[in-house]
C-alpha cells in the first residue's frame, strides 16, 4: 500500500515536472525558394511613352503583357498631367497578375518647382502662401521651421514649411487627376530624381517628399488621401537630392522602388535581394531596369 502511495505520488511529481519544463522548440519550415526564372516581371511607363510637347517625337513601346504595371500620373514635372494616361490605362488591362504588386499603382513626380528646369517648363508654380489647404491646416513638422515664422508657411520661396505644403498640395493634385482609377486606395510611389531639379538645402528636398508621403497616407478624416506610398530612386540622386534624414523622418521606413538603369533580369534580381536600401529602416520591395526602350520592375514576392 505505502509502495503504492509513493509510485503514485511520484507520478503526480513526474506529471507537473513535465508541465513545468518549457516545449521543444518547434523548427520552422525553411521558406520554399523562390524560382525567378518563372516570375513575371512588371513594367512602367509615364510622359516619356507619348507625343509632344514633353515625350519623344514618335510614340514608345509598352512592355507586353506585363504581371503588373506602374503609371505615371503627371506630365514629366509635378502638377502637370501626363497626357498617356488613357492609353496606358489600356496597356495595364493586359496585366497578368500573379504578383505581390497590385496589377496597377501610380507614381508621381516630386521636384523643387523653383529650380530652372521646373521653371523652364511651369513658370507658375501653384506655391503656397499659408499652410492650409482646401479648408485642412497642414501640419508642419517643428523640424521644417524658420526662424521668422515657425511652422507658418507665409509664401518665402526658400521656407521649407512652405516645401512641405507645396508637397502636400502636389499629392492631393496627383491624386485627383480626371480618370484616375480607384485613387483612394492604389499605392503611390513618389519619384525623387533628376538633379536638375532639385536645389541644394536637403531639409528643403526632404520637406517636399514628407508633404506628399503625409498627404498620401494621413487618413481623409485628417486631411489626407488614406492611401500608401512609397519612394522611387537610386543611391547617388538619393544621396544628392535627400541627404541624411532628419531624425524621425518619416521617409527613413518607407518602401522602397530602386532604380538600376540597364541591366539584366537576373541583375535586377540580385539587386532585389541584395542592394542597400536608400534609408537605414527602409526596405527595397520592388527594382527597375532598363530594357531597351522599356522599364521592367521586378517585386518581391508577398511575404518576402
Amino acid at each position: 500500500m505505502f509502495l503504492g502511495v509513493i509510485l503514485l505520488l511520484a507520478g503526480v511529481v513526474g506529471v507537473q515536472l513535465a508541465a513545468a519544463l518549457p516545449d521543444e522548440p518547434v523548427a520552422k519550415p525553411a521558406p520554399t525558394p523562390v524560382n525567378w526564372a518563372t516570375v513575371r516581371p512588371g513594367a512602367d511607363a509615364s510622359w516619356p511613352a507619348c507625343t509632344p510637347p514633353h515625350g519623344t517625337t514618335r510614340t514608345l513601346p509598352l512592355a507586353s503583357r506585363p504581371a503588373f504595371v506602374v503609371v505615371g500620373v503627371n506630365d514629366g514635372l509635378p502638377g502637370t498631367v501626363s497626357a498617356c494616361i488613357e492609353r496606358e490605362f489600356e496597356w495595364a488591362d493586359t496585366t497578368t497578375g500573379g504578383s505581390s504588386q497590385p496589377r496597377l499603382a501610380y507614381y508621381v513626380m516630386a521636384a523643387d518647382p523653383w529650380t530652372k528646369a521646373q521653371l523652364k517648363w511651369v513658370e507658375h508654380p501653384d506655391w503656397p502662401t499659408g499652410d492650409t489647404v482646401d479648408g485642412v491646416r497642414v501640419p508642419v513638422p517643428t523640424a521644417f521651421a524658420s526662424t521668422a515664422s515657425g511652422t507658418t508657411c507665409t509664401g518665402g520661396r526658400a521656407e521649407r514649411a512652405c516645401a512641405y505644403v507645396y508637397g502636400w498640395k502636389m499629392a492631393h493634385h496627383a491624386a485627383a487627376i480626371p480618370g484616375l482609377r480607384d485613387p483612394a486606395h492604389s499605392r503611390f510611389w513618389i519619384d525623387v530624381e533628376a538633379e536638375r531639379t532639385w536645389g541644394d538645402d536637403q531639409r528643403f528636398n526632404q520637406a517636399v517628399v514628407e508633404g506628399m508621403v503625409a498627404a498620401f497616407t494621413l487618413p481623409r478624416s485628417r486631411g489626407g488621401i488614406g492611401t500608401t506610398t512609397g519612394v522611387y530612386s537610386d543611391h547617388s540622386e538619393w544621396a544628392r537630392i535627400i541627404g541624411r534624414l532628419r531624425k524621425g523622418s518619416t521617409l527613413d521606413r518607407l518602401d522602397q522602388w530602386l532604380a538600376i538603369g540597364p541591366a539584366s533580369k537576373a541583375e535586377a534580381v540580385d539587386a532585389l535581394l541584395h542592394d542597400w536600401p536608400l534609408t537605414a529602416n527602409g526596405r527595397v520591395r520592388m527594382v527597375q531596369w532598363v530594357d531597351g526602350p522599356l522599364d521592367r520592375d521586378i517585386a518581391r514576392p508577398a511575404g518576402g
